[in-house]
């Protein structure tokens, strides 16, 4: 009785220690899972709001992309607009009007002032026309007169030129006449 007891009691020790082994096994198995479940959805977690982050700051730009090509459109039509409006108001039909409106008028009496040395890049002739009314002021004896007097300026003019030019090629940086010494 002893000995069946006592193998009953053994028998129940050992089962009892293998069940609580493995109830350990167990229990060890499910701490373990539950920690990498755990790093995993945080895993996951973190990767999906990496991924909306960027997917918003995406949608964010390409808004403000297209908030920034309709206010390009915008601008160049508002400058085409102005472009128009330049056109229009140059046209040398609305200038002559305006200046009528100021208080302008066409010259009576046109006086030119001659500079020495300074040649003339107008043609001989100096005549203006405004709208209708002619202001050639100059007569045949006049142009003949003012062509030599501006003819005489320019040959003098070069000529001045072309002596300074040829001092300037011969003269050497350095020399004695360069600095100003005979």
């Amino acid at each position: 009785m002893i000995t069946g007891h006592s193998s009953s009691l053994l028998h129940r020790l050992r089962g009892d220690s293998a069940e609580g082994s493995i109830e350990k096994s167990i229990g060890s198995l499910n701490a373990r899972t539950a920690i990498g479940s755990i790093l995993i959805f945080i895993l996951v977690s973190l990767l999906g709001w990496l991924y909306l982050t960027q997917a918003s700051q995406v949608t964010t730009t390409g808004y403000r992309i297209y908030e920034l090509e309709r206010e390009r459109a915008r601008l160049q039509r508002e400058n085409a607009k102005l472009m128009l409006e330049i056109a229009e108001l140059e046209r040398l039909e609305d200038v002559k009007a305006r200046a009528r409106q100021l208080g302008f008028v066409p010259p009576e009496q046109v006086e030119y002032l001659v500079v020495a040395d300074y040649p003339s890049d107008h043609p001989p002739q100096l005549a203006a026309t405004f709208g209708e009314e002619n202001l050639a002021l100059n007569s045949p004896q006049q142009e003949k007169t003012r062509d030599e007097a501006a003819g005489a300026a320019l040959a003098g003019w070069w000529e001045k030129l072309v002596s300074q030019f040829t001092i300037w090629t011969i003269v050497q940086p350095g020399s004695a006449m360069a600095e100003g010494t005979p």
